[in-house]
């Protein structure tokens, strides 16, 4: 499984960065683009922190801030997700963890690694949608296209 994650958080951090590049070299007026960008990184520490306890200033899930802070976040805890996996041997532990609503939940771990990645794409496709309603191309980040990089 270590090795099916670790190419899996790879291609997230692949992906994220084709991103990065296009949003950094592009001006947009909607600031969707920016707070959704925000979004995945912030998602990607709150859900590490319920696996690692290990997080200094976890975000709130829609925590908003400029371009270059969402960029950071989104590299930091992408690579903190890859670092994880490196140092992980088991991932059909269970934790205990509690939403952004306070409710409890038990999930394994290879679920939430699961959930955390499919998180991102998903929105990285709504990022696209919005990077061409401003008639900017969005970049081609299918994980067919990272295996073949």
């Amino acid at each position: 499984m270590k090795e099916r994650f670790t190419r899996l958080y790879e291609y997230n951090i692949w992906a994220n960065n084709l991103f990065a590049d296009v949003l950094k070299s592009n001006v947009y007026k909607n600031e969707k683009i920016t707070n959704l960008f925000h979004h995945i990184g912030n998602a990607q520490l709150i859900w590490l922190d319920r696996i690692t306890h290990a997080e200094e200033d976890v975000p709130g899930v829609w925590t908003e801030g400029n371009l270059s802070e969402a960029i950071e976040l989104v590299k930091r805890s992408s690579q903190r997700w890859l670092d994880f996996i490196y140092s992980q041997e088991e991932y059909e532990d269970v934790v205990e963890y509690k939403d952004s609503k306070g409710d409890t939940y038990e999930t394994r771990i290879s679920d939430i690694l699961t959930h955390v990645a499919n998180h991102g794409t998903h929105h990285r496709g709504q990022l696209a949608t919005l990077l061409r309603e401003e008639d900017i191309e969005p970049p081609v980040s299918d994980f067919i296209f990272f295996v073949r990089a």
